[in-house]
């Protein structure tokens, strides 16, 4: 896969992650593995021993064909050969493609580990080039491997060495990768920084003269489509704040433009990706037609190329549009091909799952099921202790939320604790001692105390716009003198005195009236002023102990 979409996110929802990181891995070891390959063509490695170039030349064009295995003998042969006559830089070209086998392998930690000999290799020969693209795939094996610290170190000395490079153009070119690589680091975590990083690496790429000798105008403007493309996905993500389509559709344009201006032949997976994300666009746009268009010139360009990841999202989004125009045959038939073909990715991708499994059973029969069976026997162990220790945890867990439960109907039952909010005229009498920590004159305390009994009786307390403003305007006074008054009397802050009004009168509601344990969290939201469930529960929860849902089950089972 080349790096042109390692943003990619289909908008069909269940694609999205897993199809951005295959895109992102298979990139960069694309790429990687082509820029030595060129490297071997273009100089002699080891003049004193030319059978080094020769393995090395023969490995690259088995593991171009598939054959890794094969490949990993030859390279391993020619790494051999260069130690024995110290050839360095026959040692760092042979030792780079084993890392990079191991990691189209999926063996992450052993590409790490073979990338410590490449890396040291390349900094004696202060090979900064070589040392920005050793850094930057190893942040993607980290990234692999979950070691995301390690991964974003790695990006950042990918940097360092590109900075490091003494021939301009190129040192624009590595740098710009750097930073287009950076970007799906943060995706998901955060838009801006993806942003960032697109539009950095975007200009250090136009800092690259047309008429470079070191990078040619179609590298340049191959990089130009893949930054514009992303840009363009960025924009048109529905997860992103700062979505705009227009902006997006603008990007694509600009990608279009860029892809018509290559002069050799166009690497067939960028013109691949970049029309399937038109064929998304336009079919978020609603614009059938175009996306259509543009899905069936995909696949047409697919079939040279084998990419059945693009061809499960080209086959969805062709069968919506279709049925978007009304041609319902049209559309079964483009779902039909998805359903067949999504059940054959699901199947080799369970399969490839399950195979290193089988794997590692096999080879732990074979060094001794006594191992096995100690282990089994631990892990049950263990096991039960978890069980167990969760099972005290949640027995113990529901008898304190019964026991709050127990106490608020105790409550409930007692007439002076049901009315407590009602009599706070009672309770300033016992409080006229008090003194409030700014300077409010006794007249202007009872006056406010006695709006804010008449206040409470009114149940203004559950509309949905109520603030501290709009309170102090509605009672005649300032915001400041009704804040400290609450604080001082209430033993409150305006939001905790609002919420313990709020989930009072709907506890009260809930018990005295069971119409209302029929109704859903949302609507029991709704009824005491909050503007969302989700609000509304943390509230309960705060004043309770236990969630509304809770409350209500118990309600229904003894009241």
């Amino acid at each position: 896969m080349s790096k042109k979409i390692s943003l990619h996110i289909s908008c069909l929802e269940w694609t999205g992650y897993q199809f951005f990181q295959r895109l992102h891995t298979n990139y960069i070891s694309l790429f990687f593995f082509l820029f030595f390959s060129i490297a071997n063509a273009e100089t002699i490695l080891c003049p004193e021993n030319k059978k080094i170039d020769q393995l090395i030349d023969q490995a690259t064009s088995l593991n171009s064909n598939g054959k890794s295995k094969e490949a990993l003998k030859l390279f391993q042969k020619a790494n051999d050969l260069a130690k024995a006559v110290e050839c360095e830089k026959g040692e760092l070209n042979a030792t780079k493609n084993i890392m990079l086998i191991y990691s189209e392998a999926y063996d992450y930690k052993k590409a790490l580990e073979i990338s410590n000999r490449a890396r040291d290799l390349a900094l004696s020969q202060e090979d900064y080039k070589t040392l920005s693209t050793l850094c930057n795939k190893r942040a993607i094996l980290f990234e692999n491997l979950g070691i995301y610290d390690e991964s974003l170190k790695e990006y950042e000395a990918a940097l360092k060495y590109a900075i490091l490079i003494a021939e301009p153009d190129q040192r624009y070119y590595q740098t710009s990768l750097v930073y287009y690589n950076m970007a799906p680091y943060y995706q998901g975590q955060s838009d801006k920084k993806v942003l960032y990083y697109l539009e950095k690496s975007k200009e250090e790429i136009l800092k690259i003269s047309d008429t470079s000798k070191e990078v040619p105008l179609d590298k340049k403007l191959d990089m130009l489509v893949s930054i514009n493309m992303n840009l363009g996905i960025h924009f048109r993500d529905s997860k992103n704040k700062g979505r705009n389509v227009k902006l997006s559709e603008f990007y694509f344009m600009q990608a279009l433009k860029q892809l018509h201006l290559i002069k050799k032949e166009v690497n067939l997976e960028t013109k691949i990706d970049l029309y399937q994300a038109l064929q998304e666009l336009y079919q978020m746009k609603k614009d059938y037609r175009k996306a259509i268009q543009y899905g069936e010139n995909m696949l047409a360009m697919e079939r040279s190329s084998s990419m059945p990841y693009n061809r499960r999202v080209g086959y969805m989004v062709l069968a919506k549009s279709y049925l978007g125009i009304g041609d319902n045959s049209t559309s079964q038939k483009y779902l039909d091909l998805f359903s067949k073909l999504n059940d054959s990715i699901n199947s080799v991708e369970k399969q490839a799952v399950e195979d290193p499994v089988k794997k590692v059973i096999s080879d732990t029969k074979i060094n001794g099921e006594k191992k096995i069976t100690r282990i089994a026997a631990i892990s049950f162990g263990i096991l039960i202790l978890m069980t167990g220790g969760m099972l005290i945890y949640r027995r113990r867990s529901h008898k304190i939320i019964h026991k709050k439960y127990e106490d608020l109907i105790g409550k409930i039952l007692n007439e002076n604790e049901i009315n407590k909010i009602e009599q706070s005229s009672d309770r300033h009498n016992k409080n006229n001692g008090i003194k409030t920590a700014i300077t409010i004159t006794d007249e202007t305390v009872k006056v406010l105390l006695v709006k804010l009994e008449k206040f409470e009786t009114s149940k203004k307390y559950l509309r949905k716009d109520l603030s501290l403003t709009w309170m102090a305007n509605s009672l005649a006074t300032n915001p400041k003198y009704l804040s400290e008054i609450i604080k001082t009397y209430k033993n409150h802050n305006f939001t905790s005195y609002i919420n313990e009004l709020r989930i009072n009168y709907i506890i009260k509601n809930l018990y005295e009236n069971p119409i209302y344990r029929e109704y859903k969290i949302a609507s029991l939201a709704e009824e005491c002023g909050y503007g969302t469930p989700r609000v509304f529960v943390n509230a309960f929860k705060q004043q309770t102990g236990f969630t509304p849902s809770y409350f209500v089950e118990q309600l229904k089972t003894v009241v």
